[in-house]
């Protein structure tokens, strides 16, 4: 009796923690959706900080778990609004490194849902280029004082800055991409099929933003 209560309240609060909607920013390097927030004469995007891929329903329930690229809606046609050649990806810089830099990730959530952050860049080749999720996995980014690409996100903590290093390469455009992957929703897990708060679909999030890599001139 006491283990089927047990059960039942952490159902309950799976269910309470489903029906809150992760949101965040990505601040350094600003993201297209946030440019406008530092000056960038770029299109201002008032609900930049709900890129979450269209809602947990739309992800899991109508897109087969997929997402944009840069946190859009699966669903909508390329490209879509937050990628390169969409409504807020225009190919503004908003920040220029150096090759094997290590710089500094400055992220804000508004609500803090565990999970974890991972980052991956992708060259484009062209103005007008798509960033693509084989492109993107062809740079993970490591987290450079733990020397891993995930980055779990304690608990009660909403803002971050995280120490990366830029991959030693060179690009006139890069995508620099912050995917949040929460872990907080209620499901069942795969190994054992028991319903634990963090198994099962979690929402994403991610942003885009548009920076330069330079050579190193000391390397």
């Amino acid at each position: 009796m006491i283990f089927e209560k047990l059960l039942l309240i952490i159902f309950l609060i799976g269910i309470y923690f489903s029906k809150i909607q992760g949101r965040g920013l990505m601040l350094d390097p600003i993201s297209r959706s946030s440019a406008w927030r530092k000056g960038f004469p770029v299109e201002p995007n008032y609900n930049d900080h709900e890129l979450f891929c269209g809602g947990l329903n739309i992800q899991y329930e109508q897109n087969e778990g997929r997402c944009g690229e840069c946190g859009d809606d699966y669903a909508i046609r390329r490209p879509r609004p937050n990628e390169n050649g969409g409504l807020y990806g225009t190919g503004v810089i908003v920040k220029r490194y150096k090759a094997n830099q290590i710089i500094n990730v400055k992220l804000k959530l508004t609500e803090n849902r565990l999970g974890t952050f991972t980052f991956n860049l992708c060259p484009l080749n062209e103005t007008f280029h798509l960033e693509t999720e084989k492109c993107f996995n062809q740079y993970p980014l490591k987290l450079n004082n733990i020397y891993d690409y995930n980055f779990q996100v304690p608990n009660l903590k909403t803002e971050f800055n995280i120490a990366v290093r830029i991959p030693n390469i060179t690009c006139n455009q890069c995508v620099f991409r912050w995917t949040y992957k929460v872990g907080n929703n209620f499901g069942r897990c795969y190994d054992n099929g028991n319903p634990t708060i963090g198994c099962g679909p979690q929402e994403t999030i991610r942003n885009c933003a548009d920076i330069a890599i330079e050579p190193d001139e000391n390397s």
